[in-house]
């Protein structure tokens, strides 16, 4: 057991040099902030280029212009290379009273640092098991600021 306690304190050594990413997303109707840990996080550095790939889980919340929430589950791919920003994820959205709504979400932006980007979202969510006169679907185009902290 001696023996053991360090090498688990070294092991989370690695975790220590992941980071988090949070973005805010204003979309035609909505406003989104979303906030994601990573399950792997990899960044390689050579005379001034760059290049970063951040796989990650995590929670959000979606307010609706008209005063509607939900609440957003998220699993996500995001690569930033030298000025280039694209990413790609499942979002599961809940709203209240109402079933789930699953679908893909798709980044393109500019990364004006290795830790901030700008991109235009595109998502499109449909409800599987919804009732006929219910909505289905909900597609959105939205403008994202995501930050690597």
């Amino acid at each position: 057991m001696r023996h053991l306690l360090p090498a688990l304190f070294l092991s989370a050594l690695p975790m220590a040099a992941q980071s988090a990413m949070v973005s805010v997303i204003r979309q035609p109707r909505a406003t989104a902030a979303e906030f994601t840990v990573p399950i792997t996080d990899l960044q390689v550095s050579d005379h001034g280029d760059f290049a970063h790939l951040h796989l990650g889980i995590g929670l959000g919340v979606r307010h609706w212009d008209d005063g509607d929430n939900a609440i957003r589950f998220i699993a996500d791919a995001n690569a930033t290379a030298n000025q280039v920003f694209a990413g790609a994820g499942v979002i599961v959205e809940v709203p209240p009273g109402e079933g789930a709504f699953l679908g893909p979400r798709l980044r393109v932006g500019w990364a004006f640092h290795p830790a901030w980007a700008l991109s235009l979202e595109a998502e499109h969510l449909e409800r599987a098991f919804a009732d006929g006169m219910a909505p289905r679907r909900r597609s959105n185009l939205g403008l994202a600021l995501t930050v690597r902290f």
